[in-house]
């Protein structure tokens, strides 16, 4: 809630005269002058803090040939990655996309989920189902990651990012083994009707997540250096502060 800028009263919504019913000064015009530099002042602040941060989310992301191909590197993992899911009569590639688009979106996932609890073939699809999801949370945070990067960048952070690399690596590493031991135990219980193989680029997608991991570690080392030899934001804040006064005092040329 606003309040008078002289004695401190508190103004409701339905005041909307120009003088404090209070003390009677002409709110608008007190101390125009003060409260105008004042604001001046922390427009100036907050446009330094602003020049600050993007420096370093420059920096961050394409400050440095390391600091491109970590961008590059996180993009990488969010490939298409190809499983052989014989989800019908035949067999057929699956990648992210299509099972989102053709699986998730179009059949009911809590009967497909009760499948886990058949007698017959309910520990074959639970190890099926752990795998596919396993490969989601690791895609998710695929993309989290991405926007963590460009975010943690302003302030000069990578922690975040191998953290969640970290987790990527892991939930990749889980799916795959989870996808190939559902196609281990179907081609034992099922008869050979269902058969499938584990793409290759499982391995890439474990190598392209431990890359990230190792160059963000490589980043953070970098990250340190610089905050140990730039000055803090305080520091730059009020030196552009000084020159932008210094700027404004010196006298205009007639």
């Amino acid at each position: 809630m606003a309040k008078c800028p002289k004695c401190g009263a508190k103004l409701h919504w339905y005041d909307f005269r120009a003088e404090c019913k209070h003390c009677g000064v002409n709110i608008p015009n007190y101390k125009w002058e003060e409260r105008l530099e004042n604001d001046a002042d922390t427009a100036e602040t907050s446009f330094a803090k602003l020049h600050y941060k993007m420096s370093n989310f420059k920096y961050g992301t394409i400050g440095s040939p390391l600091m491109i191909v970590r961008l590059v590197f996180t993009l990488l993992p969010l490939v298409k990655i190809t499983l052989c899911f014989p989800f019908y009569e035949k067999t057929e590639s699956v990648s992210f996309l299509t099972f989102i688009l053709n699986y998730l979106t179009k059949y009911d996932i809590k009967a497909s989920l009760s499948l886990m609890h058949g007698e017959a073939l309910g520990g074959v699809f639970a190890k099926m189902f752990l795998g596919v999801g396993f490969a989601f949370l690791a895609a998710a945070l695929g993309v989290v990651n991405f926007f963590v990067v460009l975010i943690a960048s302003m302030s000069l952070s990578s922690k975040a990012d191998t953290v969640l690399n970290i987790l990527s690596t892991v939930f990749w590493s889980l799916s795959a083994y989870f996808v190939y031991a559902f196609l281990n135990a179907a081609a034992e219980t099922s008869v050979n009707i269902i058969t499938g193989s584990v793409s290759p680029f499982f391995a890439v997608g474990i190598a392209l997540f431990l890359a990230n991991v190792i160059i963000n570690i490589a980043v953070s080392k970098k990250f340190k250096n610089k905050k140990a030899t730039d000055p803090s934001m305080e520091e730059a804040i009020e030196k552009e502060l000084c020159e932008l006064r210094e700027k404004d005092s010196e006298p205009v040329a007639e």
